[in-house]
């Protein structure tokens, strides 16, 4: 009996020193940071790339009291699966969690601070080919549009950008 407590502290143990939680109903649960560096002007997802089985939780953790949210882009998740949406964080602390079970690249991004270029991948088995992404309807579009023209006055900033011209941090992860 000594030997099974032993080991499931272990267990336990591993799981907080790497950043996971023990395994939930359907999976393991991740974290991803979101973080505002003042002092280095930036704002980013830490990690940016995460790899997650099939049936696994992630869980996205303000860290600071800036404004933050967490969106797919319209082409950024594999055919067959949802769009994901946070609400804003307004606090440290405020978190929200996905369960991510599509196979697939899930590519998302903070929308006030998208022009700082605050996105990150979550990659859930294997990466998406290039054909394996959803594909948005116009009124898709439109509604993401929409979104960012709360967020930003500016019509060119509020251009939508197909996947093909963003930065793919998926893509670049194969060297």
């Amino acid at each position: 009996m000594k030997s099974r407590y032993a080991l499931g502290v272990a267990l336990l143990s591993a799981c907080i020193l790497s950043g996971a939680s023990p395994a939930t109903a359907g999976g393991s649960n991740h974290v991803v940071s979101v973080v505002t560096d003042y002092a280095g002007g930036r704002m980013y997802f830490e990690p940016k790339v995460l790899h997650v089985n099939p049936g696994d939780t992630v869980t996205w953790i303000n860290r600071s009291a800036e404004e933050h949210n967490v969106i797919t882009f319209p082409d950024g998740y594999p055919q067959g699966a949802a769009a994901f949406q946070s609400p804003l964080f307004e606090k440290a602390g405020d978190e929200w969690s996905v369960t991510l079970t599509v196979a697939g690249t899930y590519e998302y991004h903070c929308l006030p601070h998208l022009p700082m270029g605050m996105h990150g991948t979550v990659i859930v088995g294997k990466p998406s080919a290039q054909e394996e992404f959803h594909v948005p309807s116009a009124a898709e579009v439109a509604a993401y549009r929409d979104q960012m023209l709360e967020w930003f006055d500016d019509e060119e900033e509020a251009n939508y950008r197909p996947r093909e011209e963003r930065d793919s941090p998926a893509g670049s992860q194969t060297n």
